[in-house]
C-alpha cells in the first residue's frame, strides 16, 4: 500500500473488515482545528486513537456510528468514558435525523457498557454544520445487516460532496448520491473479494462495474476482508485508504 494513495479529506485509522484486526478496524476522522468528529468507533478505535494521541490535541470531539456490530462500535463506550474523565470534555454522539429508534438501540448498548446518559451529548446530523471541510452531514439507511439499523454517511463539501459507505451490500445509495453530486469529491467504499449468496458486504466486481474509470480514481476502498483484495482494487483503478499509522 502507497501512502500516496491516502485522501486529504478523511484521516483513518484502520481500513479492515471485522475477520481482519491486523489491517484494524475501518475508522477514519476529520480535525479542524480543536474539533474531531469522528466515523465508526469499532473495537481497536479507541487504542488507535490514544496510541497516536489524537484526542489529547482536540477540545471539542464529536462521533458517528453507522451500525452497531462490534468492529464500528465496539469501543465507542471506552471512548465516552475517556472523554468525560480523561479529557473532562463530555463527547457529542451526532445521531440521525428522523430514527429515534436507532438512537434508542445506541443509549442501551451504552448503558450495558456501563456509560450513563449524563456522560455524552446527543446532536443531531442536520445541526453538524460548523466543520470547515464541509456544509452539511447526512446518515443514509443502507442494506447490511438486516437484523440492524445500518446507515452510510454523505457530507456536501465545496468541492463536490463525499460519500461513505461504511458497511454495505448494494450501490443503491451510492447511485442516489451521484445523481446529486454528479461531480463528487471523493467516494469512500468498503470491498470484499468474497462472493456468495446472501453476502452482507460489497463484491468488488460489483462496484467496479458500477463505476466507470473516471470515478474509480476518486474512490478509496477500506473494510478489507484480506490483501488481495486491496490489490485487485488498486488493479481496477480504484485508490487505497490508508490509515495514518498502518500496523499490518
Amino acid at each position: 500500500m502507497s501512502k500516496t494513495d491516502s485522501s486529504l479529506f478523511l484521516h483513518f485509522l484502520g481500513n479492515g473488515a471485522a475477520f481482519n484486526p491486523a489491517f484494524g478496524n475501518t475508522s477514519a476522522y476529520i480535525q479542524d482545528e480543536k474539533r474531531l468528529f469522528l466515523l465508526d468507533c469499532g473495537e481497536t478505535v479507541f487504542s488507535r486513537l490514544t496510541d497516536q494521541h489524537i484526542l489529547n490535541s482536540s477540545q471539542d470531539i464529536y462521533a458517528a456510528v453507522s451500525h452497531l456490530h462490534c468492529d464500528h462500535a465496539g469501543s465507542l463506550g471506552s471512548l465516552i468514558l475517556y472523554c468525560y474523565y480523561g479529557l473532562h470534555s463530555p463527547m457529542t454522539l451526532v445521531i440521525p435525523d428522523n430514527c429515534d429508534q436507532y438512537v434508542k438501540q445506541i443509549m442501551s448498548l451504552l448503558r450495558f457498557m456501563g456509560v450513563s446518559d449524563d456522560k455524552y451529548h446527543l446532536l443531531s446530523a442536520e445541526q453538524l454544520n460548523f466543520f470547515k471541510p464541509f456544509t452539511s452531514f447526512s446518515y443514509i439507511p443502507t442494506r447490511h445487516d438486516p437484523s440492524m439499523f445500518c446507515f452510510s454517511f454523505t457530507f456536501d463539501t465545496p468541492a463536490g460532496g463525499v460519500f461513505y459507505s461504511a458497511d454495505t451490500s448494494e450501490t443503491d445509495q451510492l447511485d442516489s448520491f451521484l445523481k446529486a453530486h454528479p461531480d463528487p469529491e471523493a467516494l469512500y467504499m468498503e470491498a470484499t473479494d468474497e462472493d456468495y449468496p446472501g453476502n452482507i458486504h460489497l463484491y468488488l466486481d460489483k462496484l467496479t462495474g458500477f463505476l466507470d474509470p473516471s470515478l474509480r480514481t476518486r474512490t478509496y476502498l477500506m473494510h478489507f476482508n484480506r490483501p488481495s483484495c486491496a490489490e485487485k482494487g488498486r488493479a481496477a483503478g480504484f485508490r487505497i485508504a490508508i490509515p495514518d499509522l498502518v500496523r499490518c
